[in-house]
């Protein structure tokens, strides 16, 4: 939901999603030289709270509110809400508040309209992690150096398994896995199908609700990831002869025996059919639906779909998909996104995307293909390129194609943004993609800007992100956690650890993108797909573009700005001298703090304006 309410004194615009409420501040200009901050009270109960990002003034412990945006994050979905507002003007020891702005903020409800969207917490490496299960903080060792011992290290975790009751994993999935798991729990009988295709399948919990499902009778298909890879395995062999020469002198070593190639599983694949294998079945009779349960994906680079579709009498009715892969990782680590869609058209479509995936076809076959037995050729038939999109409407996009103008089409979305645009990056940025986003835009209208929130900034961003640096209408983050400063002691800041679940993504895994998403007509792209070149025309990929549907753009938006800010706050920290660390500890006794926020085309002045209201 959106709401606006002003006086004379001070404005206040709130976005509100399923579990974050965002504050848009704003004051006259006349007023800023004076400005102290800004009080945010929430009622609990029969009281009220004061929000607060826990500092205080020195020698004092009032708090109060530096910043023109802020974020509730402490909010249930289908919730109703009151909050009281002031500016606070003059000295810590001498305040003086504004007129007060009362008013009643509801968060979306999940079981009702077409969208439901699920974030997880997506910030392990964070103050509240480390400090509510700081007693099970462990050092491990690294596993990918354990072959050279005189390199091994270990690093610190808080490993949710560690956690007795589900504690930990309940508090970073955020209603993501429960989300999930109520979905497939949704085909309660033999009048329902469940039809799916995950790229990975190794959290137990999911596993065991598709077997439930097919218990129940209900017919459960899952396409998966079945790629082989090339091994060797050295067999005993009478008639032949083979010889290890050692490299270091020592003597060669020859045997009766011979090396055979292979074609084998890759982990992935195994993993799957290891998962599904551990969970089993309970009565005999579902035997034979159980050993066809799973489909495998060969004919492809990577199988990186992750989405599930609920049919009932045959006829497909809702969808589940996003970033999420059905693994701990996923679910509880790195930040992701559940995505329902209850569209049957949409679902339809994917039905029969799935379908064709169910055969196994090859990417491209040479040559006339009448029969469209061929991947790309079946989706350039059925699934073709989009131009332009009609407002209040919803496409889905399926990979791989034959080229990148899907690709080219989301860079152009972003070229012609004209007030905002928020954008998550896992792995690296295409060029296509990065050619527009070093530039300033030459559509922006008004307060403009782009939000990047990066994956990290080193290894393939290495040479991207100072190019993306260029632009001033670029707003970036990344993924990090507090830098841990010797001998400077805070009793109130944690060491920040991961749950230890990833590998290669700790942080941002979410695949999605936003264009003028605070307008009346947004644009919102998110799936499974990179916003790359081989998740356009090498894997199997599927994407959702929704326009004018401001209610899932507010729910987007509202966790894009929670995860941006909380490693944004931890970029501009870790850059600070300790003296400056210690400083910025404190909140500004003056109203120097207001002053970035007032100066033309400063990044805070265009955020101000972009999530602000004028005053009346």
């Amino acid at each position: 939901m959106r709401l606006t309410k002003s006086n004379a004194e001070i404005s206040v615009k709130v976005i509100a999603g399923l579990e974050v409420v965002l504050f848009g501040l704003n004051i006259p200009e006349a007023d800023k030289d004076r400005l102290l901050g800004f009080k945010i009270q929430k009622k609990v109960g029969n009281g009220y709270i004061l929000l607060s990002d826990g500092r205080k003034f020195a020698n004092s412990q009032d708090s109060i509110i530096q910043d023109f945006l802020w974020g509730d994050y402490s909010v249930d979905p289908n919730t109703t809400y009151t909050y009281k507002i002031n500016a606070v003007y003059g000295t810590p020891n001498n305040t003086e508040e504004s007129e007060t702005i009362q008013l009643q903020v509801t968060t979306e409800n999940p079981k009702d309209h077409e969208h439901a969207v699920f974030f997880n917490r997506g910030v392990a490496g964070s103050q509240a992690y480390s400090k509510k299960f700081k007693k099970y903080r462990k050092w491990y060792k690294t596993e990918a150096l354990e072959e050279d011992s005189s390199k091994i290290r270990y690093k610190q975790f808080i490993k949710p398994e560690d956690v007795p009751n589900g504690e930990a994993y309940k508090w970073l999935s955020r209603g993501l896995e429960e989300a999930l798991i109520d979905f497939i729990g949704k085909a309660k009988d033999k009048s329902y199908s469940i039809r799916a295709s995950l790229y990975e399948l190794s959290y137990v919990p999911a596993a065991q609700a598709f077997v439930d499902a097919l218990e129940r009778g209900v017919d459960v298909k899952i396409i998966h990831h079945a790629k082989r890879k090339t091994s060797y395995k050295m067999s005993r062999n009478s008639n032949a002869k083979t010889t290890i020469n050692y490299t270091d002198g020592t003597k060669d070593l020859t045997f009766s025996g011979e090396l055979k190639k292979l074609r084998v599983p890759e982990g992935i694949t195994t993993t799957a059919m290891k998962t599904i294998a551990k969970v089993g079945v309970t009565d005999p009779k579902h035997w034979r639906a159980f050993s066809k349960m799973l489909i495998q994906r060969t004919n492809t680079t990577i199988s990186h779909n992750k989405f599930i579709l609920l049919l009932k009498d045959g006829k497909p009715v809702e969808l589940w998909t996003g970033s999420t892969n059905i693994t701990y990782g996923g679910i509880f680590g790195q930040s992701n996104i559940g995505h329902i869609v209850r569209d049957e058209a949409i679902a339809q479509k994917y039905l029969e995307y799935w379908n064709k995936l169910s055969e196994d076809p090859i990417k491209t076959k040479r040559g006339s293909d009448p029969n469209l037995t061929a991947m790309k050729n079946w989706i350039a038939e059925n699934n073709p390129n989009l131009d332009d999109i009609p407002p209040n409407s919803i496409h889905a996009i399926f990979s791989p194609r034959k080229d990148l103008d899907m690709l080219q089409w989301y860079a152009d979305q972003i070229n012609k943004a004209k007030e905002s645009v928020f954008f998550t990056a896992a792995f690296s940025m295409d060029d296509k993609l990065l050619n527009v986003l070093k530039n300033n835009s030459a559509s922006a209208q008004g307060a403009f800007q782009r939000y990047l929130l990066l994956e990290g900034i080193t290894g393939l961003m290495r040479d991207k992100y100072p190019l993306l640096r260029q632009s001033g209408q670029n707003r970036i983050a990344y993924g990090a956690q507090l830098k841990r400063r010797k001998g400077i002691e805070h009793t109130d800041v944690a060491i920040e650890t991961l749950t230890g679940l990833n590998d290669h993504v700790n942080y941002i895994h979410t695949k999605y993108l936003l264009v003028d998403a605070l307008s009346d007509d947004p644009v919102v792209i998110s799936g499974s797909a990179n916003f790359s070149e081989a998740s356009t025309k090498d894997n199997d990929e599927n994407m959702l573009i929704i326009r004018g549907n401001t209610r899932i753009a507010d729910m987007f938006i509202c966790d894009f700005m929670r995860l941006f800010n909380h490693f944004k706050r931890r970029n501009d920290s870790n850059k600070l001298t300790d003296a400056q660390y210690l400083a910025h500890d404190h909140l500004d006794p003056g109203s120097q703090w207001v002053v970035p926020y007032f100066t033309a085309d400063d990044q805070l002045e265009q955020q101000r304006l972009l999530f602000g209201t004028d005053v009346v």
